[in-house]
């Protein structure tokens, strides 16, 4: 079946309530592992002292790692506070 196909069927209640549930499961693990897999990747490159840029609700910023920690970095932007940012968001400068 295709995604459409499989949307359509779902939309015309061709499946019961046990089978939406084991698909929605599914479909969160493989979400999860993708996930997990780039914050995996984005964790073996950043490092204490590292400078890096994301892009923020306030625009574009720049700063230094001081923590990595599980799944986000908190990063010195040199002002009044410091950011606890996502890693997948964080480029190196």
């Amino acid at each position: 079946m295709t995604a459409t196909e499989i949307q359509s069927a779902i939309l015309s209640g061709q499946f019961t309530d046990r089978e939406l549930r084991d698909l929605n499961g599914t479909i969160v693990n493989i979400l999860k592992s993708k996930r997990s897999a780039a914050t995996r990747a984005a964790k073996s490159k950043l490092f204490p002292g590292m400078k890096v840029k994301w892009n923020g609700r306030k625009g574009f910023q720049t700063g230094t790692i001081i923590r990595v920690n599980r799944t986000r970095c908190e990063v010195d932007t040199g002002g009044y506070r410091n950011w606890t940012v996502p890693m997948t968001m964080l480029e190196a400068v």
